[in-house]
């Protein structure tokens, strides 16, 4: 998969501005505060629908502007798709060869793609709910049916909620159709974490060694707050019984995915508490690489990579390993810094450089 083309209009920094792109790799330079990362994320809005992170709509829209306009042109195994969206206050509309897009959920994973971000050590130093993002949203991309349970189960929870919430004399068979509706789905998108996390716990410790030049064990743990059996659905439903005297009094249902733990271990150690900068970034790093490799096994794809300004947050040994697989990756690249002597990459490449908001392009050996 390519993307040969960008058009911005009113994204974030940018009032208008078309990119044309190298097939394999693209480099950003420029000072902080220049549009590096914007340009990034207008990338990933293009390709997944979505920002690197939740923002409301008046922070991706330029300010003084009232929407915002994308349009792509990318180039895949199964042919040429445009892609345009607009967003403005009130509605997000996305077309896909002029036909307009009215679930998500229906083209979510049609285009892959990998992000490295300095924050993805966040991803073993921070919080749960964190690690169940990132978990589900790689699921998703290889399932997509993952991400349609996500929106039905997060519909029923909060339906729940709220009866929980609106009477205190709430008897248990008053709430009874929500209970069996979370079973239903929850233990669906539990069973695709853990067998998730069996696939990519192998990986994660070979490319953690690979990283690091150690021989540690790096291990995924998922304590779920229902019992895993055979019988997960029954499970469920017994636990949301049990807890329906506990959840009444907080209003809010305390058991389910959306509660669950997952964490990381090095050599047996809870890494969000006892490793050192260096292991969780050996770790972030190690937890990427394992998606992309993921990605082209079970998809038969190779995703689209972004990296931001990641090289300023490794050392020599973590950045030779980096620019390694880069150089070994197959498909198309784009990676912002701020000096062009922090690249390693060896090869063609298109350079953009931005200063002043103005964005000059010229093709190089690097």
């Amino acid at each position: 998969m390519i993307l040969k083309s960008l058009t911005i209009k009113n994204f974030k920094s940018y009032p208008a501005e078309t990119f044309s792109f190298h097939n394999r790799f693209n480099l950003i330079i420029g000072e902080n505060a220049q549009g590096k990362t914007n340009l990034l994320e207008a990338i990933h809005f293009l390709l997944s629908f979505k920002p690197f992170k939740q923002l409301k709509t008046e922070e991706i829209i330029r300010f003084g502007t009232n929407e915002f306009k994308l349009k792509g042109e990318i180039e895949s195994q199964a042919g040429f798709d445009e892609v345009h969206i607009l967003l403005n206050e009130n509605h997000k509309t996305i077309k896909i060869n002029g036909k307009i897009v009215y679930k998500t959920s229906k083209v979510y994973g049609r285009y892959n793609i990998v992000t490295f971000l300095p924050a993805d050590i966040e991803l073993v130093k921070g919080s749960p709910q964190g690690r169940r993002r990132f978990l589900d949203s790689v699921i998703s991309t290889l399932e997509p049916a993952h991400l349609a349970d996500l929106k039905l189960y997060q519909r029923a929870l909060s339906q729940r909620n709220a009866v929980l919430a609106k009477s205190s004399s709430l008897t248990l068979d008053k709430i009874e159709v929500w209970d069996q509706q979370l079973a239903e789905i929850g233990c669906k998108v539990i069973s695709r974490r853990l067998d998730y996390i069996k696939k990519i716990e192998p990986l994660l410790t070979r490319i953690y060694g690979e990283t690091s030049g150690l021989d540690h064990e790096i291990g995924i743990h998922y304590k779920s707050s229902i019992t895993i059996s055979k019988n997960l659905e029954q499970e469920f439903m017994d636990k949301l019984k049990l807890n329906f005297e506990k959840d009444k009094r907080r209003f809010h249902t305390t058991a389910g995915p959306h509660r669950d733990q997952i964490s990381f271990s090095i050599s047996g150690k809870d890494a969000s508490v006892y490793s050192s900068q260096g292991e969780a970034k050996n770790l972030a790093l190690a937890l990427k690489a394992s998606e992309i490799e993921i990605i082209e096994q079970e998809l038969q794809k190779v995703p689209i990579l972004l990296l931001d300004d990641v090289t300023s947050e490794l050392d020599g040994n973590r950045k030779k390993f980096l620019f390694k697989l880069l150089q070994k990756f197959q498909g198309q690249i784009f990676i912002t810094t701020t000096s062009i002597k922090e690249i390693l990459y060896k090869g063609q490449a298109r350079v953009f450089r931005i200063k002043d908001r103005t964005v000059k392009q010229k093709d190089i050996e690097i």
